[in-house]
């Protein structure tokens, strides 16, 4: 019997996602996360949620329209702004998780479905905290991608003479290369990257998750949204 593949090893390929739209009665399909957005964005000016038609710092409630997640967002608009579209972040992390237990030959997660759509309670404003940074952007994906590019003020190789020093608020951290402090810094955002596609959770790292699948077996989800 061949060995199971390491997680570090196995490959998860942007161009096999399969992004599906949950949004009311909507049943889109994308293998592209822009696009997705995109699609996204026209749900959102669709109805009474588009930006900068009313004043934005106006508190008020908001109903999310995505399947099974039934929540209230109280508060400004772009807090229901950056809500709704985690939804899109949370679809792209499940459906890397549904690869990697579909390429490790895993059985998958036991638990019931009825939180596979919920996320968490998201911080009031993603902010960058690099140094003389301090972009705000309230959707989750572009903001993750945001704080990944200033990784790439680094060179290249795996063991940097002074090393790829973090330049957060208040961070010290020096990591080896460009690619470590990419990894460090989901530290600072609380970036997840791999969800769980049957309950929902997310996870820190693919191990923590292939864990959460290996063994809960039906027990509470030890690593729910950590």
């Amino acid at each position: 019997m061949p060995p199971k593949p390491n997680t570090k090893e196995t490959k998860i390929l942007m161009s096999e996602l399969m992004l599906l739209c949950e949004w009311g009665e909507c049943s889109h399909q994308f293998n592209n996360m822009e696009e997705f957005l995109s699609h996204m964005s026209q749900h959102l000016i669709g109805h009474h949620y588009e930006v900068g038609r009313d004043d934005p710092n106006t508190d008020g409630e908001f109903p999310c329209e995505w399947r099974e997640c039934n929540t209230m967002v109280q508060g400004r608009r772009t807090d229901f702004l950056r809500h709704a579209y985690f939804h899109c972040f949370h679809v792209k992390i499940k459906n890397i998780g549904e690869q990697m237990i579909r390429k490790m030959g895993l059985r998958g997660c036991l638990l019931e479905n009825q939180s596979r759509n919920l996320i968490p309670e998201l911080p009031e404003r993603l902010q960058c905290g690099w140094n003389m940074c301090e972009t705000i952007i309230d959707n989750p994906e572009i903001f993750y991608r945001h704080v990944d590019n200033h990784s790439e003020t680094f060179p290249e190789g795996n063991n940097l003479e002074h090393g790829a020093r973090c330049e957060w608020e208040g961070c010290e951290t020096v990591a080896k290369n460009k690619y470590k402090l990419r990894e460090h810094l989901r530290s600072h955002t609380q970036e997840k990257v791999i969800a769980c596609p049957t309950c929902g959770g997310l996870f820190s790292s693919r191990t923590k998750f292939v864990d959460h699948v290996k063994r809960q077996a039906g027990v509470e989800c030890k690593y729910m949204c950590i």
